[in-house]
C-alpha cells in the first residue's frame, strides 16, 4: 500500500483538477487519504506529476521516458529528452490509467499493481496487424520502490570507478557492417558528464531525439514518441564504437562507429532525380472525399508547386509536415501552393482516411492532402514514373510557375539534427525564387 498511496499522491492532481465528469460522487477512504496526502505535497511545493516510465523490450533492455503533469494542466507530458510531446486524450479511473498518443495510431493502457503500473503500449490497436510492449511506470516520489533494473544501477556498477569516455561530436556510422543489409549514417551526440543526447542521420531521414546515459565506455540512448520506440546501446573504446540498435522488441542490429569530425552523407538532392531532366510531373490522385485531384488542378492560376510524398505513420514525415505548414502559410500569398500525398498502411482511401483525417486535425494542416496507396516505396516509383525511383517517405518535388522540376528532396533531417536549421534556410531561399 505504501506505493500505492505514492502513486495516487502523484496522480491526485489528474483526480482534483479534471474535469467534474472524472470526479466520483463521493470519496472513498483512499481518495480521502490521497487528498489528504495532496494538500501536504501542495505545502510543499510538489505540483509535478512525475513518473518514469518504461517499455521493455526483454529482461535486460528498456526503452525509458517521463510521464508529467502540471497541477493545472488538462494533458499529459510524454517526456523523451528534450522533447515534450502534449497528450491531451488521456484518462485516469480509480486504478487504471489510458492514454492515446498524438498524431499516431498508438495507445498505452495500465493498471495500478503491486509497486507499479503495468500495462501494454499498443501500436495500431484493434488492427490485425496490432503490435504490443510491456509498459511499466514508477512515482519519483520515491526513488527508493524502483526496481534495480529499471534504474542505471548496473552500468553504474560495471563502470566503477571508471572516467567516462567522450563519445562527444560527430561519428561515421555503419549499420548491420559487412552485410547486405549495411546502410551509413552519422551519429551526433552531445555529452555533459554522465547524460548523452543526440541522434543518428542516415540518408533518409534521423532518428528524432535521441537521450541517455553513459557511465565508464557504456552507453544507451533511447527515443518513444508514440510511433518510433528505440534503445541504442554500445561501447566506446577510444574512437571507435561497437553498439545494437533495437526497433521496439522486433528487430535489433549491430553497428559500428568511429569518430570523424568530416563525416558525410550523400547530398539528399541528388539521390532522386528525373530521368529525363526535361520531362514534367504529373499525376491524379482522389482527395479524402474520394474526388480525384490532378497535378493541373493544383498549379491553375500560375502557382509552383512543392509535392510531398509521405505517410501519416512516418516520424520525419510529421517533422517535416510541421515546417511545410509554417512555409504554407507564408508562401500560399505568394502564389506557392503545397500538396501532400500520402502513403498508408491498409492501402485503401477507406481503411486509412480515419488516420488520415486524424493526422490533418493534430498537425493543423492547411495544404490539400491526395491519397496515394498503400506504404510502398515500389508503389510510389510507379506512380511517380518520371523519377528514377522514391527511397523514401518523405520525398519532396519543388516544382516552378513553368512545371519545371527545380528540385527533388529525399528524406527529412529534422530539428533534432544539427543540419535542421540549414536546411530551413535553403529551402526559404528556393521557395523566394519559385515565388518570384
Amino acid at each position: 500500500m505504501r506505493f500505492q498511496t505514492l502513486l495516487l499522491t502523484a496522480f491526485a492532481f489528474l483526480i482534483i483538477s479534471c474535469n467534474s465528469d472524472q470526479k466520483t460522487n463521493q470519496d472513498t477512504p483512499a481518495l480521502s487519504k490521497t487528498k489528504a496526502l495532496v494538500q501536504k505535497s501542495a505545502q510543499q511545493k510538489k505540483e509535478i506529476m512525475n513518473l518514469s516510465a518504461f517499455l521493455e523490450i526483454d529482461e535486460n533492455h528498456l526503452i525509458p521516458f517521463k510521464l508529467l503533469k502540471n497541477k493545472n494542466d488538462d494533458f499529459l507530458i510524454v517526456q523523451n529528452g528534450v522533447e515534450e510531446i502534449k497528450v491531451v486524450d488521456y484518462r485516469w479511473n480509480e486504478n487504471e490509467l489510458h492514454f492515446t498518443m498524438p498524431i499516431f495510431n498508438s495507445e498505452v493502457t495500465a493498471k495500478l499493481l503491486g509497486e507499479n503500473l503495468e500495462g501494454e503500449w499498443i501500436k495500431n490497436p484493434r488492427d490485425e496487424k496490432e503490435y504490443k510492449m510491456n509498459f511499466h511506470a514508477y512515482s519519483n516520489l520515491n526513488q527508493n520502490i524502483i526496481p534495480p533494473r529499471f534504474t542505471d544501477y548496473n552500468l553504474q556498477m560495471a563502470a566503477g570507478d571508471k572516467v567516462e569516455a567522450q563519445a562527444g561530436g560527430l561519428w561515421s556510422v555503419k549499420f548491420s557492417p559487412e552485410t547486405e543489409d549495411e546502410y551509413p549514417a552519422i551519429g551526433e551526440f552531445k555529452q555533459t558528464g554522465n547524460d548523452l543526447s543526440g541522434t543518428f542521420r542516415t540518408e533518409t531521414g534521423d532518428y528524432r531525439f535521441l537521450a541517455g546515459k553513459i557511465y565508464g565506455d557504456q552507453f544507451y540512448l533511447s527515443c518513444f514518441d508514440g510511433s518510433h520506440a528505440f534503445l541504442f546501446t554500445g561501447v566506446v573504446e577510444n574512437d571507435k564504437i561497437k553498439g545494437e540498435f533495437f526497433s521496439g522488441k522486433h528487430w535489433r542490429e549491430p553497428f559500428i562507429a568511429q569518430k570523424n569530425a568530416k563525416a558525410k552523407l550523400p547530398n539528399p538532392n541528388e539521390l532522386t532525380y528525373l530521368n529525363n531532366k526535361s520531362e514534367k510531373v504529373a499525376f491524379s490522385f482522389p482527395n479524402l472525399e474520394g474526388q480525384n485531384k490532378s497535378f493541373d488542378d493544383l498549379i491553375k492560376d500560375n502557382k509552383a508547386l512543392i509535392v510531398q510524398i509521405f505517410g501519416s505513420w512516418c516520424p520525419n514525415c510529421m517533422d517535416e509536415t510541421r515546417f511545410y505548414n509554417d512555409l504554407y502559410k507564408n508562401y500560399k500569398s505568394k502564389g506557392v501552393e503545397f500538396v501532400g500525398v500520402a502513403y498508408e498502411r491498409n492501402g485503401t482511401l477507406e481503411k486509412d482516411k480515419t488516420f488520415l483525417e486524424k493526422y490533418i486535425r493534430e498537425m493543423d494542416i492547411k495544404y490539400p492532402i491526395l491519397y496515394g496507396g498503400k506504404a510502398s516505396k515500389k508503389l510510389a516509383s510507379e506512380q511517380f514514373p518520371m523519377l528514377n525511383k522514391i527511397i523514401s517517405f518523405p520525398t519532396t518535388i519543388f516544382i516552378d510557375k513553368n512545371g519545371n522540376v527545380k528540385r527533388i528532396h529525399t528524406g527529412f533531417n529534422g530539428p533534432a539534427t544539427s543540419i535542421y536549421n540549414d536546411y530551413v534556410k535553403e529551402t526559404k531561399e528556393l521557395l523566394d525564387k519559385l515565388a518570384a
